[in-house]
């Protein structure tokens, strides 16, 4: 919807309205009223030209979660009961899409007789075979479903982040495999990839994130700060991974 002046005391721009929700909101039910009461233009991110497309999800500790999207100019809450989106088309059109997949299994298939021959699986993970393995939003929200809901239940919350990023790994784009087809303005091929890759511990109320450039795990723990300041903490996550050598000093392989 375009901005109008006389919307401006409830007006949150798109990339603004993460933060707006965390700083009023304490659960997803209190999300869902509130969000109703305030109006997310369009409007342009300058850095980029345009208004990017924004989707959200909101989760809580009660396992709660729910997918907010604006539409054409209108609010759209759907609840999200697999916890999962991604960045296009639209969350009803992902939940339908899932209905194309109904035959994919977490156990191996089994072999089929054609006639006098029989037709063996290729190694473990058959039940999965077909599914799209590309980096379109689709195809990762296909992905995202079916790993998120095989894997086994994580005994602490430390076990679950550690499965998390293990999730993630599917999902990681390296640069070069992802292109535009034309170049920029200097001449640069332009290639998208996954800059960072974050999860968050509900519970314990902390954040993960690792960088394309450092896969370390590095964590802020948000009880240890203070949640009623009045300006935005930012960590800086510039650095390179730190390979270690397990070579033993001073011997030479051969």
């Amino acid at each position: 919807m375009p901005y109008k002046p006389a919307d401006a005391d409830r007006t949150v721009a798109p990339w603004e309205l993460g933060s707006w929700l965390m700083e009023n909101f304490a659960n997803v039910e209190e999300v869902r009223e509130g969000i109703r009461g305030i109006v997310v233009p369009a409007v342009i991110f300058k850095a980029w030209g345009f208004s990017p497309p924004v989707h959200y999800i909101v989760s809580d500790t009660s396992g709660k979660s729910i997918a907010i999207e604006y539409v054409d100019g209108k609010l759209n809450i759907h609840d999200n009961p697999l916890g999962l989106m991604t960045n296009a088309p639209t969350f009803d059109w992902h939940m339908t899409n899932l209905r194309n997949y109904v035959n994919f299994s977490f156990t191996n298939a089994p072999p089929v007789h054609l006639g006098p021959i029989t037709l063996m699986p290729l190694g473990q993970g058959s039940g999965m075979l077909g599914l799209p393995g590309d980096f379109t939003p689709p195809s990762r929200f296909v992905r995202a479903a079916a790993f998120s809901q095989g894997v086994f239940p994580s005994e602490t919350g430390y076990d679950a982040v550690f499965q998390a990023f293990h999730l993630l790994n599917n999902f990681d784009i390296p640069k070069g495999a992802a292109r535009e087809r034309e170049t920029d303005k200097q001449g640069n091929l332009l290639a998208d990839y996954t800059q960072w890759t974050s999860a968050c511990d509900l519970g314990a109320k902390r954040f993960y994130i690792r960088t394309y450039d450092d896969s370390r795990i590095r964590s802020v723990d948000l009880m240890k700060m203070n949640l009623d300041a009045n300006e935005i903490t930012v960590f800086s996550l510039k650095g390179k991974e730190v390979m270690e050598p397990l070579t033993p000093s001073g011997k030479m392989g051969g």
